[in-house]
């Protein structure tokens, strides 16, 4: 089968781009000076390239850096010495300190401070320069079910961990992107694709015709950029609920499979394709397809639903389960892809079988009080008796689980079981 699930393949050129990658940085101060210094300097640099320094005792304003270069370590200098109290002793508020970190610590962490004799100074916010958006510039504003989404972080050329992807269900908690999504990296990588299945599972049926959040950063309260906010469609009728019609006998087919929607096809809107597949993801081949697009539902008058009914039926594997899932087309062009909101196992029926295990003969020549005693197994209750083929009564007995026919002659019999839905062992004479 193909088109299942549109994905969207996007080639993304960097050729051309003229942003360079810089980092916005915040030196900030905390605490108070207790001390009375005679000298306060400090400055923050990469190797011999300075960033910026301040040497006023007085001046303890934070200062924001906004477009400092792609540097691969900071180093932050502190030089604060006094010759006075309150500090317990003068030597408390001498600081002399340079402390230093990679790039990639600081995109991760924001952490570079030096202290005084109660205060400290240091870098308290270390950004990426970045933005993001969504490759799909048909719909950069919305993601329908089961198609993979595309995202791009620019500029290129920072550290992996600047491209860290985060996304939100309410826009307060955010939560990691996964690593990796199969053998694709979908996380520390400057475009990454999935599908909001994919992170979310079964429950990103409670999110659709919601907003979704997405952003570079870290942590709840660390982000690089602004939220993409992108409402997560169903572009498909929802399905919400299965019915499973197991098969009546041993080695039958099931009876039927039907699935349940909310609300009728739009018009131009098709299912064009519905299968039956097994939950187990290395079981992937799409059963019971339809073999042309469904064009409407059936509205069920019980269930005040619009209902299809699998028209292709067969058998399963034993024990195994199966959920239903279909992709829907407007105009021809596939759109939504879901799956129903349950799932069913399938067990074959145990099969019918049956035997005479005693009989007894009439108590005199020509009499009619003899019986025959049968142990049934499998199948379902309550069996049916044929003594030569006319339907008979047989009493049963709880204390051994056995069925009797009485009132029978010295005579040959044909005997047939069955369960209540006629299954059928095989013919036993007697």
């Amino acid at each position: 089968m193909k088109n299942l699930f549109l994905l969207l393949f996007v080639t993304l050129s960097v050729k051309g781009i003229a942003q360079q990658p810089t980092y916005s940085i915040k030196v900030s101060y905390s605490g108070r000076f207790f001390c009375q210094y005679n000298s306060f300097y400090w400055n923050l640099s990469s190797g011999a390239n300075l960033i910026g320094q301040n040497s006023g005792i007085n001046d303890i304003q934070e200062q924001i850096f906004p477009n400092v270069p792609n540097y691969s370590s900071f180093d932050f200098y502190l030089d604060a010495s006094t010759s006075e109290e309150p500090c317990a002793s003068a030597a408390e508020c001498i600081r002399n300190a340079s402390v230093s970190a990679s790039a990639i610590d600081l995109i991760k962490y924001s952490s570079l401070v030096s202290g005084g004799c109660d205060f400290s100074v240091g870098i308290s916010e270390f950004t990426p320069n970045v933005s993001i958006k969504n490759l799909d510039t048909a719909n950069p504003t919305t993601i329908c079910a089961g198609f993979q989404l595309s995202l791009a972080a620019f500029p290129y050329g920072f550290p992996d961990e600047a491209y860290h992807w985060q996304f939100s269900l309410d826009n307060i908690t955010w939560s990691d992107m996964p690593d990796k999504i199969g053998e694709t990296t979908t996380n520390n990588t400057p475009t990454t694709s999935f599908s909001i299945q994919q992170i979310l599972g079964a429950d990103h049926k409670n999110y659709l015709n919601k907003n979704i959040y997405f952003r570079l950063g870290y942590y709840n309260g660390r982000a690089f950029t602004t939220p993409l906010v992108l409402t997560y469609l169903p572009c498909a009728p929802v399905a919400v609920k299965t019915e499973y019609k197991a098969p009546s006998c041993k080695g039958d087919n099931i009876q039927g499979i039907d699935v349940y929607f909310e609300e009728q096809l739009k018009q131009n809107e098709t299912l064009s394709i519905i299968y039956l597949k097994n939950t187990d993801p290395t079981k992937t081949t799409p059963l019971f397809a339809n073999t042309a697009p469904v064009t409407s539902f059936v509205y069920d008058a019980t269930s005040l639903k619009y209902k299809y009914s699998f028209t292709t039926l067969g058998k399963l594997e034993e024990g195994n389960n199966y959920i239903v899932e279909y992709q829907a087309s407007m105009n021809s062009v596939p759109s939504g892809t879901l799956k129903a909101a349950d799932n069913f196992t399938y067990t074959d029926p145990i099969k019918v079988a049956f035997q005479i295990t005693n009989q007894t003969q009439p108590s005199c020549v020509g009499g009619d009080d003899g019986t025959i005693e049968i142990e049934v197994t499998g199948g379902t209750k309550d069996y049916k008796f044929y003594v030569d083929g006319t339907l008979t009564a047989a009493m049963y007995n709880s204390t051994n689980n056995k069925y009797y026919i009485n009132g029978c002659k010295a005579k040959t019999y044909n005997i047939k079981v069955t369960d209540k839905f006629d299954c059928i062992d095989k013919t036993a004479d007697d």
